[in-house]
């Protein structure tokens, strides 16, 4: 990671503890979201169609559910990433829906928060069964892994195709075809 890059994540860090507890995964969500929006745009052909499914109004794959399982249907993610990303969309509709009263001490937030799989380093006070630690954790190690992934993606954009026609075969290719 260039050190620019390293600096303006580290300060993303420290605002992201910063942040009280219905901001955390608003915000942090909201990182999580921007990366898949990135790789699938490094992914996808670069065209019309594209910013149609992704970022105009009322796009298909404009939601964070929705690109999140775009994104481990196309294999841009793993299976590990799926579920805890999965984890914070979950704590983030929480936030953003529950009225007021709810907080990472709320029994149902920290339910979900108790299964993300994120490392959480002990010591420092550290405990496994904080909430909003581990879902910072969780959110930090999920942002480091997904931070290079478009330009790892790009590698394997998809171009447009033209596809070969019946009308371009001869009959006599068709007719003389095995078929199994």
């Amino acid at each position: 990671m260039r050190l620019d890059q390293a600096e303006d994540l580290a300060r993303f860090v420290e605002e992201l503890k910063q942040e009280t507890d219905r901001g955390l995964p608003l915000v942090g969500a909201a990182l999580i979201d921007e990366k898949l929006l990135e790789t699938l745009q490094s992914f996808f052909c670069n065209d019309k169609s594209s910013g149609k499914l992704l970022t105009n109004g009322n796009a298909p794959l404009g939601t964070f559910s929705s690109r999140i399982e775009a994104c481990f249907a196309l294999g841009l993610i793993d299976e590990f990433e799926y579920k805890e990303i999965s984890l914070i969309r979950k704590v983030r509709n929480k936030f953003a829906h529950a009225k007021h009263g709810i907080s990472f001490q709320t029994e149902e937030v920290r339910g979900l928060c108790s299964t993300l799989e994120a490392d959480v380093p002990e010591g420092d006070g550290n405990t496994t069964n904080n909430s909003r630690l581990r879902f910072t954790y969780a959110v930090v190690g999920l942002a480091l892994r997904l931070y290079y992934r478009p330009e790892w993606v790009a590698k394997e954009r998809r171009e447009p195709k033209v596809w070969v026609t019946v009308d371009e075969f001869s009959w006599h290719q068709i007719n003389n075809a095995k078929l199994p």
